[in-house]
C-alpha cells in the first residue's frame, strides 16, 4: 500500500473516530489519545485546515463541515496530480514511439 493511501486512510479513521464518539461540539471534546489516536502530524495539519479545534485541557472537537471540505480538497488535488502524471506518461510514450 502506498504512503498516500495510508495517510488517506489515517484521516478518515480520525474524523470517524472523532465523530463516533460525538465530539463534534466544544461541549463533548476530547483528547486523541482516549479515543486510541496520538497527535500525530496527520492530526496537527488537520488542526491547522480547522478539522480538529482546540477545547481546553488538550482536548479537540470535530468541525463537521470543516472535515468534508478538508478531505474533498485533497480528493481534488490527488486526481489533479493523477491526471497530469497520466498526461506526462502518455507524452512520453507518444514521443518515445515518433522517434
Amino acid at each position: 500500500m502506498s504512503a498516500a493511501a495510508v495517510i488517506a486512510i489515517r484521516r478518515k479513521r480520525l474524523i470517524k473516530r472523532f465523530r463516533d464518539a460525538g465530539a463534534i461540539d466544544l461541549q463533548h471534546a476530547v483528547t486523541p489519545e482516549s479515543l486510541g489516536e496520538r497527535r500525530s502530524w496527520i492530526f496537527n495539519q488537520m488542526s491547522r485546515h480547522g478539522v480538529f479545534l482546540p477545547a481546553q485541557d488538550g482536548r479537540f472537537f470535530m468541525d463537521d463541515r470543516a472535515a468534508g471540505e478538508f478531505l474533498r480538497k485533497r480528493r481534488a488535488r490527488a486526481l489533479w496530480v493523477a491526471g497530469i502524471l497520466t498526461l506526462g506518461f502518455l507524452l512520453l510514450w507518444i514521443l518515445g514511439f515518433l522517434r
